[in-house]
């Protein structure tokens, strides 16, 4: 019988940076996890040398990164991928659809968009949802951004919110996005995901290593 637990549990620690005692000792749920790095590796081929608008590249990630942490304890990542994988092969082909409301992460230095989670101090983390959500930035596990307060990093239009932090200080970043939070952070990283979960909250989390 093979063992499912890396798709129900392990993936949700590996998405939030955290060790997998399981992972070292079951063959089964190694293997999940190495065919999914594989895939990670494997997605920024696609398109290799394409020619023509060179933003494409960003727009996949951005769909990439909303598919993949939406609800992954939830729906799982088999799910996640394929929808990662729809996504890829569609903005390739220049026929992406109109914005589907997923909240989008991205990360710039000196107006140049970056890609990737480990990045470098005085980068700009930028993070767009729809009118309903909140934005929590946390570093190490203190939260240091709560949108839609402090109103210098929010922005409110008529379509969403847009959060421009500047990553000042090396550490570990957790950026969450969540759907209409029926819990006020404590400021306690730890404390903060536990009621998320316990509320049954929906919420999208990236995490960015600034060294």
């Amino acid at each position: 019988m093979t063992c499912e637990r890396y798709w129900r549990e392990g993936i949700v620690l590996v998405e939030r940076g955290l060790d997998d005692p399981h992972r070292v000792t079951c063959a089964d749920c190694a293997s999940a996890h190495a065919s999914r790095q594989e895939l990670i590796e494997a997605l920024p081929l696609i398109g290799a040398g394409r020619t023509g608008d060179l933003r494409w590249q960003a727009q996949v990630w951005r769909r990439i990164d909303g598919a993949r942490g939406f609800r992954l304890a939830r729906w799982g990542w088999p799910i996640a991928s394929v929808l990662a994988a729809a996504c890829a092969v569609v903005l390739w082909l220049g026929r992406a659809g109109a914005p589907d409301g997923r909240p989008t992460f991205e990360t710039f230095q000196d107006g140049v968009a970056r890609r990737g989670s480990s990045l470098v101090v005085g980068v700009q983390l930028r993070v767009r949802v729809n009118a309903t959500s909140e934005v929590w930035v946390y570093r190490g596990d203190r939260l240091v951004v709560h949108c839609p307060t402090p109103k210098d990093a929010c922005r409110r239009d008529a379509s969403g919110m847009t959060v421009d932090a500047i990553l000042a200080t090396a550490g570990r970043y957790h950026a969450f996005a969540i759907e209409a939070p029926a819990v006020v952070p404590s400021g306690d990283l730890d404390h903060d995901s536990a009621a998320l979960e316990s509320a049954g909250t929906s919420y999208v989390v990236r995490h960015f290593v600034v060294r």
